[in-house]
């Protein structure tokens, strides 16, 4: 199964910088025969297909504990933990050369499961919190009790770019829900527009020209207070997503061009909380 070339997305927890860095290089090799591994960077709200765990870090193994990943979205443990996980464990020191046959026999089982039963008996809600539970047990309930008593917006999409083709793309997804989908194509007439329709999700394609996206975010989530709203930016590979100012500006994440309809639709399911 292995001469396939499917592309797989990944999602480091708990590692150091250095070691992501490493990661990242190393996975991003071009391979003749083989998946294709691409690591998310932080930030990034696209769905992994796997996961790839320091097991030294408790903060990540409890966040991987939070997220509960299913079977179709498999995790490899770095290291020893005293914990008991129903997971394949890779030792450490980590054997480079070594790491894509783990990887192969992981992913391999993974298209196995998608192809002999059916995606929904098998897929979990994927990273279902909007934002993380940094702090675990010690956050205040009240917080997250005004959290889910925030009505959703109901204005529908807000998309910022510089052309139409973006806002078209997505208009023919979203026309079997009856959800409208506006286009801004200035910070000026993004605010103006969602002043008055209220936008549930807003993407801001960050090549528009004049259009800081972190401040059109926080203006954006600044008039929408006390609503349920998202910010999305669309970014390109040269972009580098600053994720300290993200948090500042209240904004959940980035998604990389170009965008499939199948990332599209899980985002539009993800913040509109759309059943089907």
């Amino acid at each position: 199964m292995t001469t396939k070339t499917s592309a797989i997305a990944i999602r480091l927890l708990g590692f150091p910088p250095k070691e992501e860095e490493t990661f990242r290089n190393v996975l991003v090799v071009a391979r003749e025969k083989g998946y294709r591994y691409t690591c998310l960077l932080p930030g990034s709200i696209q769905d992994p297909d796997m996961y790839i765990v320091n097991a030294g870090s408790l903060a990540a193994l409890a966040l991987l504990s939070d997220l509960h990943p299913g079977e179709a979205q498999p995790v490899l443990l770095i290291g020893k933990t005293e914990l008991e996980f129903d997971y394949p464990v890779m030792p450490r020191p980590i054997r480079w050369r070594k790491i894509f046959d783990v990887l192969d026999d992981i992913i391999d089982k993974r298209q196995l499961l998608l192809t002999t039963l059916s995606a929904q008996t098998v897929l979990s809600v994927h990273e279902r919190r909007k934002h993380p539970r940094l702090d675990l047990d010690l956050t205040d309930p009240e917080v997250y009790q005004r959290m889910r008593k925030q009505p959703l917006a109901r204005g529908g999409i807000l998309i910022v770019d510089k052309d139409t083709q973006f806002r078209e793309y997505v208009a023919s997804i979203m026309d079997p829900y009856g959800i409208p989908v506006t286009l801004a194509n200035d910070e000026r007439s993004a605010l103006l527009l969602d002043g008055n329709n209220q936008h549930a999700l807003t993407f801001i394609n960050t090549s528009t020209p004049g259009v800081d996206p972190y401040r059109l975010c926080d203006g954006l989530k600044r008039q929408n207070q006390g609503l349920k709203t998202a910010v999305v930016l669309l970014v390109d590979r040269h972009f580098e997503y600053k994720p300290e100012l993200g948090q500042k500006v209240r904004c959940e994440g980035f998604l990389t061009k170009p965008i499939s309809r199948k990332v599209i639709l899980k985002t539009m399911k993800k913040y509109l909380y759309l059943d089907h």
